[in-house]
């Protein structure tokens, strides 16, 4: 997604108490980073964070990790979580915002850290062939994300583009 430079986004981001600034430092720490040590949920390209703003809202007992490669998307997916926080009459002590690439999330999340749900929602589809490898539901990806699951974690993939559900489901 593009979006145009957003000079507030990083000091609001720096000033909220729930972005991480850092996040390789807590690579095998994540659940300790949390206020609560609750089950832990990964949302991957968050995006404008609509959807992790409701769900982290409407469910206090998991904690969520939500992660975008854009530092303006992410400022305005912080904006977001707090009118939705504000709106159920919460703070926002279940979600952490990281900015990272998610192709290397294996330099920030380790098998430790017991990942309960990844989120991909609508991610980009990478349409051109050779951009395949690029896409967060391409098989060395999925590979990475399975050694980050707890056992009996799941995968929740949203998509509305054909093309890219089929070669995902392969």
């Amino acid at each position: 997604m593009r979006m145009r430079h957003k000079k507030w986004s990083m000091p609001e981001l720096l000033g909220s108490g729930y972005y991480v600034e850092e996040p390789e430092a807590l690579r095998g720490k994540w659940k300790e980073a949390f206020a609560r040590s609750q089950p832990l949920h990964l949302e991957l390209g968050c995006g404008k964070g609509v959807f992790t703003a409701a769900i982290a809202a409407s469910h206090p007992e998991i904690n969520y990790l939500a992660i975008d490669i854009s530092p303006d998307v992410l400022g305005v997916a912080k904006r977001n979580i707090d009118k939705e926080m504000e709106a159920a009459g919460r703070r926002p002590e279940n979600i952490l915002l990281a900015i990272y690439d998610i192709e290397r999330i294996d330099k920030i999340l380790a098998p430790g850290d017991q990942v309960d749900r990844i989120y991909i929602n609508f991610c980009n589809p990478w349409p051109c062939a050779r951009a395949h490898k690029r896409r967060l539901t391409h098989t060395r990806q999925l590979e990475t994300y399975k050694t980050l699951l707890d056992p009996d974690g799941e995968i929740w993939f949203k998509t509305d583009n054909n093309d890219l559900y089929l070669a995902t489901k392969r």
